[in-house]
């Protein structure tokens, strides 16, 4: 029973795969240069890193509360587990402060 289910799945697995490499084969798109509008060359591209480093110290936040919820019942585990937790947030961050990620030019 359950090699006939795992047969079912490879061999539906196989007729994608072969879809796939059909499609592939049949599709060539054709190479276009594309120009950028006068709103993209004004784009500053540094901003994603600015948006990464604050999603990073968001998503610290959202972790911190509840673990400031239950730190007393835990105890000095949850407190080393946080130390961890911030020392990685803050490698992070002096790597990308090193690396010239936070200058904004």
């Amino acid at each position: 029973m359950l090699l006939n289910l795992y047969s079912v799945v490879a061999l539906a697995a196989l007729l994608v795969f072969g879809l796939a490499l059909l499609a592939a084969a049949l599709w060539r798109p054709q190479v276009r240069h594309l120009t950028l509008p006068d709103a993209w060359k004004q784009y500053r591209f540094g901003f994603p890193t600015y948006a990464l480093i604050f999603l990073a110290f968001d998503m610290e936040m959202i972790f911190m509360y509840p673990w400031a919820v239950v730190f007393r019942g835990i105890g000095l585990e949850a407190f080393l587990d946080m130390l961890v937790f911030i020392a990685i947030l803050l490698a992070g961050l002096t790597y990308a402060w090193r690396m010239g990620g936070l200058e904004w030019e």
